[in-house]
């Protein structure tokens, strides 16, 4: 008999328990959502808006046992927006989206040989495009930070990895700004090696210097 009773009441007992932990859960989830709404109100968050402009460029340095070698973006042909949101109130930068895209079979190394070696060490017949996407970056909008950090993605032949950029902020005094920055990355970085030629005579050493300069325009959003 108290075996039976154990079986009838299990159930509501059981039940009871699911029950309160959700009511738990469900308040939880209010409070959180109260807590946002009250530090980041939609009022207070600011949208701001960057075309990158076709006159920006890319170039890419590196180093062989021979000699150096450079190759060069000359025209940015992708109309990228980048957008930043920021928090008024707090005076902080909350997200970013956005970044560039360039087209691997666009740069010119200014030896023909050197840029065939290059498109193909960077697999540009399968994986033609490299992305850079912006993960933070510091207050550029303090006249006296002109020198600042952020974080990119950088994605290449297949391979995307996260890394630390240093950036430098000119303002034209027109509303617009050139952002400069540079990062050193490896082949092997991305699964790449190294070209070489002549059964071995003339190395690529495996370190690559990124350098770009955008030029950003201010727009409203929509």
């Amino acid at each position: 008999m108290q075996i039976a009773w154990l079986f009838l009441i299990s159930p509501i007992v059981f039940g009871f328990k699911i029950a309160e932990q959700t009511k738990t859960l469900f308040m939880k989830l209010i409070i959180t959502s109260l807590i946002s709404c009250l530090l980041f109100s939609p009022d207070s968050i600011l949208v701001e808006k960057w075309i990158v402009e076709k006159s920006s460029n890319l170039c890419i340095e590196g180093k062989s046992n021979v000699s150096v070698f450079r190759c060069d973006i000359i025209e940015y042909l992708h109309s990228d927006t980048i957008r930043f949101f920021k928090d008024e109130q707090q005076n902080q930068f909350l997200n970013i989206k956005g970044g560039i895209t360039i087209d691997i079979n666009r740069f010119d190394c200014h030896q023909k040989y050197i840029t065939g070696d290059l498109r193909k060490t960077l697999k540009a017949d399968k994986n033609p495009l490299l992305k850079i996407n912006l993960i933070s970056i510091g207050d550029f909008t303090n006249e006296s930070n002109k020198n600042i950090k952020g974080i990119v993605s950088i994605s290449l032949a297949g391979v995307t990895k996260q890394m630390d950029v240093a950036y430098k902020i000119v303002n034209n005094g027109d509303g617009n700004l050139n952002l400069y920055g540079s990062r050193g990355v490896l082949f092997s970085d991305f699964m790449l090696t190294p070209p070489n030629k002549l059964a071995g005579l003339i190395k690529v050493e495996n370190e690559l210097q990124i350098q770009f300069r955008l030029n950003l325009r201010s727009v409203q959003p929509k």
